[in-house]
């Protein structure tokens, strides 16, 4: 054998032995790797798994940890069931390939997740999962606006709570301020903000959100009086000034141009909004002036309150009547100073009001009962600021008397009988001046109209006119006629005697 044979020998031995071992290490290599990403999030309450592939054996053992806890341990299609921590059992459940899934994850399951595969024989393999549960914070964003030292604006989101917590941004007033959970950004109070809508964007991993806030200048408003009475015979008089603001208007009181502040005479309650004043006169109460001032950074409005004696809006009073009983109701100016309401009744007896019942000074209603059917009433409501009464209320009406009923009647009856008797006299003359006038001769035609008259026509007697009209003549034939009517001699013709024409000039 030569020197080249042997070297052939030997090089194809060594090439065989190295496709073998590569061959070998090939086929029989275990792998696991991820289905998907590795990185897993989940809002809490849901099930996540964690899905694995493997290849290199059919039936390798898997073990699953948290960390550095054990949490499963299985031999894939054996018919042993799988070892779990007994903390675990309830929450988690092992698939036929492997793959971990845990039910209604909370937020201690953000952790990181190892599952490792081995088979005797061959080399362990090994693969890791990162999973985050979030959880959604509570209700909605939440904005509104403050107000910063009176002159800027201060708009607030709020969406607290969750993991982790939402990020907010108001887009619109800043493109690069955000924050997390609450955020605030403050602004000038430029006029070109007032009635604009402002949004918040609120994004969570789990959900995004928005929220819109529009900043507004005080609008127009109408002071409330009410009075309350006090011991000792004081009265105290509330004066409220609300207007619809964003952010709230703030409110200061003046009387003359002179600013009122929290004392002995005059009480403010926290938000400034309502002012009591301790009066023990109502008629020097009626001469003062005051007045209240809404604002915030984007505007005021300022209205006086000149208060008014006790007194009823007109035309107010409202009845409505339901068979024996009556309710009435009513109104006052807002800045009628009125303690109570006396109710008067006159009946149809009597001629004056007397009082029937008293409210006070918050009622705006009264109810009256056993009232008869079949008379009648008249209710009106009087205004009183303690000792001073104010003028009455229009009257109300309501029932029906007897006695004009029945003075109607005996008044109406003869009225219309002579209506009657008038009415058939003036038929009766009607007719009989119509027949009188048809029963009138009639006037014959002048002389000179009946020579205009052919001889061919034949003259009707008077009589056959007056009984019947006009007739046919009868036939003179001869050779038709009887005997008898032969011996018959002609009517003759008797002119009518002349009548005189009376001529109008």
């Amino acid at each position: 054998m030569t020197r080249f044979d042997e070297f052939s020998r030997i090089s194809i031995v060594f090439v065989t032995m190295f496709w073998l071992l590569t061959f070998k290490g090939a086929s029989c290599q275990l792998m696991v790797f991820p289905v998907g990403s590795s990185r897993v999030t989940s809002a809490a309450g849901d099930n996540v798994t964690l899905a694995i592939s493997f290849s290199g054996t059919s039936d390798p053992t898997v073990a699953w940890f948290m960390e550095n806890l054990s949490v499963v341990v299985w031999t894939v299609t054996s018919a042993t069931p799988p070892v779990v921590a007994e903390s675990l059992m309830k929450v988690v459940r092992l698939e036929s390939n492997g793959s971990l899934t845990l039910l209604n994850v909370t937020l201690n399951y953000t952790s990181n997740y190892t599952v490792e595969m081995t088979k005797p024989g061959l080399s362990k393999a090994v693969t890791s999962f990162t999973l985050t549960v979030f959880e959604r914070p509570a209700g909605d964003p939440v904005c509104f606006i403050q107000t910063v030292n009176r002159s800027s604006l201060q708009y607030e989101c709020q969406w607290p709570g969750g993991v982790p917590q939402a990020n907010l941004t108001f887009p619109q007033l800043n493109s690069t301020s955000s924050g997390v959970g609450n955020f605030s950004l403050s602004v000038p109070a430029f006029t070109h903000l007032d009635g604009k809508a402002v949004t918040c964007n609120a994004s969570h991993p789990t959900e995004a959100k928005t929220c819109t806030v529009t900043a507004r200048s005080p609008a127009d408003f109408l002071p409330a009086v009410r009075i309350t009475p006090g011991p000792d015979n004081q009265t105290w008089v509330s004066i409220s000034c609300v207007s619809a603001a964003s952010p709230e208007a703030a409110v200061t009181w003046s009387r003359g141009g002179a600013a009122l502040t929290n004392g002995t005479v005059y009480q403010m309650s926290s938000d400034a909004t309502q002012i009591r004043i301790r009066v023990s006169n109502v008629s020097s109460l009626l001469l003062l002036n005051y007045s209240c001032t809404c604002f915030n950074p984007l505007g005021n409005r300022t209205r006086d309150v000149q208060l008014l004696g006790p007194s009823i809006s007109p035309s107010t009073l409202v009845c409505n009547k339901d068979g024996t009983s009556v309710a009435l109701s009513w109104e006052t100016p807002p800045a009628s100073v009125v303690t109570g309401f006396d109710i008067q009744m006159m009946g149809s007896d009597t001629n004056s009001y007397s009082t029937v019942g008293q409210e006070p000074g918050s009622a705006r209603a009264a109810n009256i009962s056993a009232l008869s059917p079949h008379l009648a009433y008249r209710f009106r409501v009087v205004p009183k600021a303690l000792m001073i009464e104010g003028a009455p209320s229009m009257d109300c009406k309501v029932g029906q008397s007897n006695g004009p009923v029945v003075a109607g009647l005996a008044a109406g009856i003869p009225c219309s009988l002579v209506l009657l008797l008038l009415l058939g006299g003036l038929i009766y003359l009607y007719v009989h001046c119509s027949r009188k006038k048809s029963r009138q001769p009639r006037y014959p035609k002048s002389r000179s109209a009946e020579k205009a008259v052919t001889s061919s026509h034949s003259v009707v007697p008077r009589n056959h006119m007056r009984r019947g009209g006009l007739r046919c003549p009868p036939d003179y034939n001869t050779s038709q006629q009887t005997p008898s009517e032969r011996s018959v001699s002609l009517p003759r013709f008797a002119p009518p005697p002349p009548v005189r024409v009376a001529t109008t000039v």
